[in-house]
């Protein structure tokens, strides 16, 4: 596993594109948003970072058919799923890091005065990520390329759309008992749940999938 995540970290960082977009990000959502939400700024952030993290090499493999190079080599169809499944927790733990010191850095030099870290977003956000993440893999390795990318596009324009409006709106809609959705062990359970079917789901749909 630790193999194929250094592989996936190469390809990000090794695509100029792919860097291009990962350093302007957050500058661009810090300026566009309102910054006195911080702390729906940081939830944001978190979610983008995690989705680029998790997709950028996942796309690249259903693309390049390196999952039919893979699944020749003595590795079984569900252990690629489960990889999967389990790298969104790397992932959403290597957003913490690389937001954390990307907005540590514009708060020492004093650009602005931004939150680097926040224990009560992170909390928030994985709920957030799992549901995404059940939705994304299933249709990743049910379907061909094209149709993925299609699907990757509208969950990626969902999620931007879903987090600036949480930045904008989060603290009045708290105040209505939306956000409290958000909360508590009853919900990560319900999550965590859903996020156990997808991943019986997306084995079952890769094991009958032709490559």
């Amino acid at each position: 596993m630790l193999g194929t995540i250094n592989r996936d970290l190469t390809l990000i960082f090794s695509n100029k594109s792919q860097m291009i977009i990962m350093l302007s990000i957050i500058p661009i959502y810090l300026l566009v948003l309102d910054v006195s939400q911080m702390e729906r700024m940081y939830f944001l952030i978190l979610v983008i970072m995690t989705y680029i993290f998790l997709m950028t090499p996942f796309a690249f493999d259903m693309k390049s058919q390196t999952l039919s190079m893979m699944n020749s080599l003595p590795l079984r169809r569900k252990d690629t799923v489960l990889y999967r499944y389990l790298s969104v927790f790397v992932y959403f733990l290597i957003s913490i890091i690389y937001s954390g010191i990307y907005l540590w850095i514009i708060n020492k030099t004093g650009l602005m005065d931004v939150e680097y870290f926040n224990l009560k977003m992170i909390k928030e956000a994985i709920p957030y990520i799992l549901i995404t993440a059940s939705i994304m893999f299933p249709a990743n390795f049910k379907f061909g390329p094209r149709l993925a990318q299609i699907v990757n596009a509208f969950l990626f324009s969902f999620t931007a759309v879903a987090t600036i409006t949480l930045s904008r709106y989060g603290l009045s809609l708290s105040t209505k008992g939306i956000m409290s959705l958000m909360k508590g062990p009853t919900l990560f359970l319900v999550v965590l749940a859903i996020y156990l079917i997808s991943l019986i789901i997306s084995i079952r749909l890769y094991e009958n999938r032709d490559l």
